[in-house]
Order: C-alpha cells, then sequence, then structure tokens
C-alpha cells in the first residue's frame, strides 16, 4: 500500500461531502491514524454531517480524550492530546508529557534515541504552532501510534487554515490557491511575516523524518502535499481535495 492510499477513506469522504449534503458514517477502524484524524477534522468542516467509528485501541483512547477534560491520555502503544485554545501553563506541561511519551515509546521499539529525540522535538513544534498559526480561540488535537515497525504521529486544528493565513499577512503578493499556499509553507518555507528566518517549522519536520524512511502529509483547505522519501532527495506531490477546514499534519514513520 502506497502513502497516498493509507489515506483513501479521509480523501473519499471529503470528496462526497462536497458533492452531496446527506450524511455519512464511516468506519475508520482499519484506517490509518492520519486519515483518522483528518475524518474527524472533516466532521467539523461538515458541520457533524459524518460519524466516524473507530473500534480499536486508538479510537476508545481518542473518545476518551475528547468526552473528558482531561489534556492528554495515554494507553499502550497509543497516546492523545486536547490542545486549548490559546495555550496555557496546563497545556504547555500536557504537550511536553505527551512527546516525551512518544519518545519514550520510539526508544522501546528500536529507534535510535537520537532520532527519536527530534522527532519528539518536531512533534512538540507542531503541537505549539497551533497557538500562532491556527487563528484565535482554535483548539488542536494530537495522536500517535506505535508499532512494530512503523509509527504515525498527527497534529491537526480546525483553525483558519493554510491559504487563509496567508491572506491575512502583510505580505504583498498572496497564493492563488490552497495548492499554492502549500507549496510556500511546506517546500518553499515562506513565513507569512515574510522574514526569511521564520517559517522554518516544516523544515525541521522534514529533517527529522529522513533517517527512519518517514513520508509526511498536510492537508488544509481544498489541497494536500505529500511528501514521500526518494533515493536522493524527498519527493512532493501536491493534490486538489475535498474541503476541510484547518490543518492536519500526518507523519508515518519506518524502520
Amino acid at each position: 500500500m502506497t502513502f497516498q492510499q493509507r489515506f483513501a477513506q479521509s480523501d473519499d469522504a471529503a470528496q462526497m461531502m462536497t458533492r452531496a449534503r446527506e450524511a455519512l458514517r464511516v468506519d475508520a477502524s482499519g484506517a490509518s491514524l492520519g486519515a483518522l484524524v483528518e475524518l474527524l477534522m472533516l466532521r467539523r468542516t461538515a458541520d457533524r454531517r459524518i460519524a466516524v467509528a473507530d473500534s480499536t485501541p486508538r479510537g476508545r483512547l481518542l473518545r476518551r480524550l475528547l468526552a473528558s477534560s482531561r489534556l492528554f491520555v495515554s494507553e499502550g502503544s497509543c497516546g492523545a492530546i486536547h490542545r486549548p485554545a490559546g495555550g496555557n501553563a496546563a497545556a504547555d506541561a500536557a504537550s511536553n508529557d505527551f512527546a516525551k511519551t512518544f519518545q519514550t515509546q520510539l526508544v522501546a521499539v528500536g529507534v535510535q534515541a537520537t532520532a527519536a529525540g527530534r522527532l519528539s522535538a518536531a512533534l512538540h513544534e507542531l503541537l505549539t504552532n497551533i497557538d500562532e498559526h491556527a487563528g484565535d480561540a482554535v483548539d488542536g488535537l494530537g495522536a500517535f501510534e506505535v508499532m512494530d515497525r512503523e509509527a504515525w504521529m498527527v497534529v491537526a486544528d480546525s483553525g483558519r487554515g493554510v491559504r487563509a493565513g496567508y491572506a491575512e499577512s502583510p505580505l504583498p503578493v498572496k497564493p492563488a490557491t490552497a495548492e499554492e499556499a502549500l507549496t510556500w509553507a511546506v517546500i518553499e518555507n515562506r513565513s507569512r511575516t515574510g522574514d526569511p528566518h521564520r517559517g522554518l517549522g516544516f523544515r525541521s519536520v522534514i529533517q527529522s523524518v529522513r533517517s527512519l524512511d518517514g513520508c509526511v502529509r498536510v492537508r488544509s483547505d481544498s489541497a494536500s502535499l505529500e511528501l514521500v522519501q526518494a533515493a536522493d532527495r524527498p519527493k512532493f506531490l501536491v493534490r486538489e481535495q475535498g474541503h476541510l477546514r484547518g490543518f492536519v499534519v500526518s507523519v508515518l514513520l519506518r524502520w
């Protein structure tokens, strides 16, 4: 199964919601963690016209998190975090615990400690970036799942999205499409501020996955961007998609 095929359920659901107004039910028990979180964000986009079911331990963990006031829960090889809008000391502490737990899980299954530390730092940065980039009064969701020879880490928000972020910036020229906006943000590392020393968050994520045959997918607005490691350099694929409000970053690691 290719990296793109691991998101077939969320891609298909987004297209169906674009064409039809009736409710849709999706059983995500066999889907990747990245596709599951995208489906949860699509549910917010579609005003809950999508019902998402997942009978696996990670599904039960996410339901337990979203039904409680706790910020971080973990069980076995899975973890999930809710980062409330604006962030605070409790949210920062939960983000630290979440990233450290992910690092511990990676080392336990044989990932080199240095690589696990870089990935944990990248995960933490993605979480804390929600406060700056998603817009006002927007919360975030993160999850990880560690298996025998692969792992997922996913961070999402239902904020303004990548194109709107650039549209609200002081830049004299704005991206014309969601595909162009993702290219600016992920491949060209263009900051919304115009400062060449900022906007480097995705660069650190991409660098952190290179040693582990990692793949990255960024989903926002009506586009997705996928990075797959090639023999000598990363290969990027930008595609038009059904609309998803906010931002989802999914990372698949293999070793």
